[in-house]
């Protein structure tokens, strides 16, 4: 079923062996590359509904990050954000791409934004679909309020975690072919203790500056499209971090949560090429 939607969509799934293991990853496409990066517990497949709509002028590429999706789980201090930025480095060189697009999501977009500052030279331009880990929002989010009291509403741990989650991160779960989702919860479920280690080591134990003290160095086009509503980090820091970034567009979209290349896939390609259009107008 899968494969046949990638198709569907114009995409192969592909492997490729890195510094970080064998790495996933879904392609299609001619031109320009853009690189897809999802967030934490999520997947490259997250990404193609979204991508049928930029394989006919873009060479696209969306990933499984190192441990996440079909790949291995890694050591658990691999998870850590300064070693995914590492790791997400050595994934550019093995595929051969000296420069991208590159749009990600949530944790993704953290990673993106180490790996933009670090080397500025290999980033074309930086698109943050959907809210980024990394950026303090001026009015708590319900995950803030829930955080405070001990609840992590992401970490999966049981069948109904997995199914109480959906309504964190979406207003109206898109439509997932029921054995494709059972087939995802039950791989997270079955690595549910090694699940809780990866939350601390993004969270707790990754010793790097947030995403909006980088931002300032991020001289690249950037766009940021943060979904009304989202329950993971509120939309009042699409503000903050637009204007923290140089040479930024801003987009805030409705009826679209956390995920919004799975709420409104149409709409936020529609944005993204745009912005896209208007970036290579105004790049050197």
């Amino acid at each position: 079923m899968l494969k046949l939607n990638n198709l569907s969509a114009g995409l192969t799934a592909k492997s490729i062996e890195t510094e970080a293991g064998t790495i996933h990853y879904l392609e299609g496409g001619e031109g320009e590359t853009i690189l897809l990066i999802h967030g934490i517990y999520a997947r490259k497949e997250h990404w193609v509904e979204m991508m049928r709509h930029l394989v006919s002028n873009y060479h696209v590429i969306a990933i499984d990050l190192p441990g996440f999706g079909n790949n291995a789980r890694l050591p658990v201090g691999d998870y850590a954000l300064d070693r995914q930025q590492v790791h997400l480095r050595s994934i550019l060189d093995a595929l051969d791409l000296a420069q991208v697009h590159i749009g990600a999501n949530s944790m993704g977009a953290y990673v993106a934004t180490l790996l933009a500052h670090q080397h500025p030279e290999r980033v074309a331009s930086i698109a943050f679909i959907g809210s980024p880990l990394g950026v303090s929002t001026p009015i708590q989010s319900d995950m803030d309020r829930a955080l405070a009291i001990g609840h992590k509403p992401l970490v999966v741990r049981s069948e109904p975690d997995f199914a109480a989650r959906h309504d964190w991160l979406t207003p109206k779960m898109p439509y997932v072919p029921g054995p494709i989702l059972q087939s995802w919860m039950a791989d997270e479920v079955s690595t549910a203790d090694h699940n809780a280690q990866v939350w601390a080591a993004v969270h707790d134990q990754s010793s790097v500056p947030t995403v909006l003290e980088l931002a300032p160095a991020l001289a690249m086009p950037s766009l940021v499209i943060w979904c009304q509503p989202d329950r993971i980090f509120h939309v009042s820091g699409a503000r903050v971090l637009g204007d923290a970034l140089p040479a930024s567009t801003r987009a805030t979209p409705e009826n679209c949560g956390h995920l919004p290349m799975l709420d409104q896939p149409t709409q936020v390609a529609e944005i993204y090429v745009h912005f896209l259009q208007s970036a290579a107008l105004t790049t050197p």
